[in-house]
């Protein structure tokens, strides 16, 4: 009874043992066969890194060659995800050396494990020497982190034309949802030229693999993919007349733009208060972002585009334009200037009585009386179209990052938007650019091209040319032609005739400049924050346009006082220059 007993467990044993067997053959024949590739690539990741080598941007030049941004070399602080065995460790270690955020540290190291896991995700760029030397002195005791060498934007001149060229930011989901191709991580641009023409700026990353010791550090190079720098970009901005127009608004808030009207070319683009774009460049700190956002100046608003203001008298150009062209006035057409226009009950008061003048005369004086006579017999349907007509009332499409569309208001708009009737005082207003007008000073700049030209509206545009790495032209923009505007030559003639008088001898005289003829527009213009605004909007020479140049001053007060002196500047230097030059012509 016994013998069978244990005959029966030894059988259960033996075959216990060869399904152990069979179960471990077959385990490892799954681990090697099977699996084998897959761990094969763990191993290999363990021993290897691969690394992306971030391509330099191209150049961003001025009209005449000058370099306005370039790179230079900087170290970046990133850290490999799968390599980290404590993360809350880590960013307690980091955060107080690179100046960033405990929750910001895992935030990324989180999102690189899960996009990216075994590719470095930087931390902090343009890394100062003293943070990168701490770093590799702690090397064993930061497991995962790596310095690489990045170059990054080096704008020459600090915030020279800075909203015109733009900054570089870390793409954003967002971003990443939009523009296909980009991946988590990379440098794009945000604003100005930088994000319009980001794709021809940014070139191809390159790749490194290397061998890594058992501490991460880097030994033999196994394979190389060398990055192709980014194509360069020549801008139309003169930099000699944009250094002007910022030492002109230096201590005001405003804007200024210059433009060639017979091709569109954008010569100034200026904004103040700005801001440096090398605070950008190794990703800004939150305190410089709180500092910049937080500021009441707005450095970051480009108020040469994205602002909308109300216009003043500088919209007399399109009531007088409207006038001429309806055939409410002509040029011998006489009005009494008397200080005062009565509507009603309503008295509006002019700056000064000038007796009776002709249109213009009253042009070069910017009589109110006279132009509340021609706004009043042509009603607020005329304005408006003509004043869209010219050109505002909607984005001038240029290629900058963003642009206001401004306001020319109708009766429809204010019964839609303000709930009320249209009242011919609002049109008295409308006519001297008060009320609810707003518009951008690129938008004036385009309809003065349009007066100075007789009729031709051109895209206006930063972009001139983008050259190869050796220097060689890839491509240029042709002047692109918006529209004819249909302008009767004799309406041209006397409004031209008009705004060379101002200039001559009238609210603009600040701006001449001995020997050149210029023909252009003051405004003062009312607003409900405080002291009026200053605008200046001319061209030269009146008698064949190249160069219109646009001066719009917050709370200025006089455009005579403050914003003609910053226009006479540039032309100043325009007509030793530039205008002496054949640069460009009529498209």
């Amino acid at each position: 009874m016994i013998a069978p007993t244990w005959t029966v467990r030894i059988v259960h044993l033996v075959i216990a043992v060869v399904v152990l067997f069979v179960v471990l053959e077959g385990r490892l024949w799954s681990l090697q066969a099977i699996q084998g590739p897959h761990y094969l690539r763990l191993s290999e990741q363990n021993r290897l890194r691969d690394y992306v080598v971030r391509a330099p941007r191209g150049v961003i030049y001025d009209r005449r060659g000058q370099p306005l941004v370039t790179n230079r070399a900087a170290f970046t602080i990133s850290v490999l995800p799968m390599e980290v065995r404590d993360r809350p460790r880590l960013a307690d270690t980091l955060a107080p050396l690179l100046g960033l955020d405990r929750a910001e540290i895992l935030s990324r190291l989180d999102a690189g494990r899960r996009q990216r896991p075994f590719e470095p995700v930087a931390l902090r760029r343009d890394a100062s020497k003293t943070v990168v030397m701490t770093v590799e002195e702690h090397r064993l005791d930061l497991p995962g982190v790596i310095v690489q060498a990045e170059p990054v934007r080096d704008h020459l001149q600090g915030g020279f034309a800075a909203h015109a060229i733009g900054y570089l930011g870390e793409i954003t989901e967002d971003d990443l949802r939009l523009r296909p191709g980009y991946r988590q991580g990379d440098l794009i641009g945000k604003v100005g030229v930088e994000r319009i023409y980001d794709k021809i700026l940014r070139g191809a990353d390159g790749r490194l693999q290397v061998e890594v010791d058992a501490t991460g550090r880097p030994g033999r190079v196994l394979g190389r993919e060398v990055a192709r720098s980014g194509q360069s970009l020549v801008l139309n901005i003169d930099a000699g007349l944009q250094a002007i127009a910022e030492e002109g608004l230096r201590g005001r808030t405003g804007a200024v733009v210059a433009l060639d009207p017979r091709n569109g070319e954008i010569l100034v683009l200026a904004s103040t208060p700005a801001f440096n774009p090398n605070v950008f460049s190794g990703g800004i700190s939150p305190e410089n972002w709180k500092r910049l956002t937080g500021d009441r100046g707005l450095p970051l608003l480009n108020r040469a585009t994205e602002a909308a203001y109300e216009p003043g008298s500088v919209f007399k150009i399109v009531t007088g334009t409207a006038a001429l062209g309806e055939g409410i006035a002509h040029r011998g057409s006489l009005f009494n200037c008397t200080g005062a226009y009565r509507l009603g009950g309503w008295v509006f008061r002019d700056l000064a009585a000038y007796g009776t003048v002709n249109f213009i005369r009253g042009t070069q004086v910017s009589c109110n009386v006279m132009f509340w006579t021609l706004g009043r017999a042509l009603g607020e349907g005329p304005i408006e179209r003509w004043a869209k007509l010219l050109g505002l009332g909607r984005p001038t499409g240029a290629d900058v990052a963003a642009e206001a569309a401004g306001l020319i208001p109708s009766a429809a708009w204010k019964v839609r938007t303000v709930k009320e009737p249209w009242y011919p005082g609002d049109t008295l207003n409308m006519a001297i650019g008060q009320g609810w007008v707003l518009v951008t000073p690129l938008q004036v700049a385009r309809m003065v091209g349009v007066i100075a030209t007789g009729g031709t509206m051109v895209r206006p545009r930063l972009a001139r040319r983008v050259l190869a790495s050796d220097g060689t032209e890839v491509m240029s923009w042709a002047p692109e032609i918006v529209e004819r505007v249909p302008l009767p030559e004799h309406v041209v003639r006397t409004m031209q005739e008009g705004l060379r008088a101002v200039v001559d001898g009238g609210t603009g005289r600040a701006a001449a400049v001995p020997g050149l003829a210029i023909a252009g527009k003051t405004g003062s213009s009312e607003n409900p924050r405080g002291i009026p605004h200053a605008w200046f909007a001319g061209y030269a020479p009146a008698d064949n346009p190249a160069l219109v140049v646009v001066v719009f001053v917050e709370h200025g007060w006089r455009g005579g006082v403050r914003a003609a002196p910053i226009a006479r500047a540039i032309f100043a230097a325009a007509s030793q220059s530039l205008l002496s030059q054949s640069g460009g012509g009529r498209p």
